[in-house]
């Protein structure tokens, strides 16, 4: 145990600057994240005159947006350096931001949602997603899932330090903090951690990781996007990738309809996202070691037991003991479904085309995420209770499965 956690620090102390920049991305999309986003909705909506479902609606079809285009930008990082596409990422995030806190007209105010939802929720994670799978091969689950520890720290850290800033200077300028924190913290700091990074730029190129390949985690060969869309493993594989995300952000919108079905208190529920947050972080980092010693296929056949059985338990518990499970349960799935979600396309399909391939993938998911608030809300308004919910999304999780063992088997007879 003890040898372990030495090689794990040993690790992180060999490849500190590549690990760093990959936490710090993740930690950056923060700026372009719902739930931070979310902390200005009122004065957003009270500066543009909108309503709730007017807020509602622009912010979802800038994600749509977002998501359909995320294919084309997303495969730039294939084309040109990574220090060229992070610092065209993170001057462009800023200039949102910059635009947010000077802005008055309506169209603007769009067109800067827009870019933080498509910059910072999708194009810094999928710069941090992407350099991981593509820079580490016999350590790519330990990469991946201590880059996405910067997803929980922005979760714990953003809100406070945002709620902070908007005390002191007012939400207008605390988005000029927001952009100048980009260009003269982020910018600098992801340059520099990279700068020094030679064998990682020749990679890009040739597909091909420096030393310590494992030969059970590298593709026999690099896979083009358009030969991925042609590949019904793709397509069987798809909706486990989307159910989490899929599954939880409805409920997560809909979290005050879901506490006063069950009678649960605001306090208990909040209590749960921060049991969420915990589990999802340690369960990531112990999935990393178990998937660069198992590979990712052990791995797919489990991280969606627990969300299975977190809507088992939405389902069947009103107690107040029924938050935590359903929380921890689902925090444990999406921990899980970082890990894999990381691996399975460079194992599957090389890397010398991983970014477009990853930002096919990825505009896929957040699709999922901006129709999960509609679809919820529509089985709210037909009536569907929260146990009826549950009892669906368990039946889309039972069929995801379902179609995992399936690729699965295809996968071990083939082999």
């Amino acid at each position: 145990m003890f040898g372990s956690v030495s090689r794990y620090f040993r690790f992180i102390g060999e490849n500190k600057a590549l690990l760093g920049f990959g936490l710090l991305m993740a930690f950056g999309s923060s700026f372009g994240q719902s739930f931070f986003v979310g902390l200005y909705q009122a004065p957003l909506r009270e500066a543009f005159d909108l309503s709730a479902s007017g807020f509602g609606a622009a912010f979802s079809a800038v994600t749509l947006i977002s998501a359909a285009i995320l294919p084309w930008t997303g495969r730039v990082i294939d084309q040109v350096s990574l220090r060229t596409y992070t610092a065209t990422t993170i001057l462009i995030l800023a200039c949102a931001a910059l635009t947010l806190a000077f802005n008055t007209y309506f169209v603007l105010f769009v067109v800067a949602l827009f870019v933080l939802r498509h910059v910072g929720q999708g194009l810094m994670s999928h710069t941090s997603s992407t350099a991981m799978g593509r820079y580490f091969t016999a350590n790519r689950g330990k990469a991946v899932t201590i880059a996405s520890t910067g997803y929980s720290l922005g979760e714990a850290l953003f809100p406070a330090m945002a709620l902070a800033v908007i005390a002191l200077v007012g939400w207008r300028l605390s988005w000029a903090v927001h952009g100048a924190t980009l260009i003269l913290v982020f910018l600098p700091l992801a340059l520099w951690l990279v700068w020094r990074e030679p064998a990682h730029e020749k990679s890009r190129t040739t597909g091909n990781i420096a030393s310590g390949t494992h030969p059970n985690l590298t593709a026999t060969r690099d896979w083009t996007r358009a030969e991925v869309m042609r590949d019904p493993r793709f397509y069987v594989l798809i909706p486990a990738m989307m159910a989490p995300a899929f599954i939880l952000t409805g409920f997560f919108v809909h979290q005050g309809f879901l506490a006063s079905s069950k009678d649960w208190p605001v306090e208990l529920v909040a209590a749960g996202f921060s049991t969420f947050a915990i589990v999802k972080l340690v369960s990531s980092l112990f999935v990393g070691p178990f998937a660069d010693r198992f590979g990712f296929r052990p791995l797919m056949a489990l991280y969606m037991v627990p969300l299975a059985l977190s809507m088992l338990s939405l389902a069947l518990i009103d107690a107040n003991i029924g938050v935590f499970l359903y929380f921890g349960l689902a925090g444990l799935s999406t921990g899980g479904a970082m890990a894999v979600g990381g691996l399975l396309w460079p194992e599957l399909y090389g890397t010398r085309h991983l970014g477009a391939i990853r930002s096919l993938s990825t505009s896929l998911m957040v699709f999922s995420t901006a129709l999960a608030p509609v679809t919820f809300g529509a089985l709210i308004d037909w009536g569907v209770s929260a146990k009826g919910i549950a009892f669906i999304s368990l039946g889309y999780a039972g069929i995801a499965v379902a179609m995992l063992l399936t690729f699965l088997w295809h996968e071990k007879k083939s082999a």
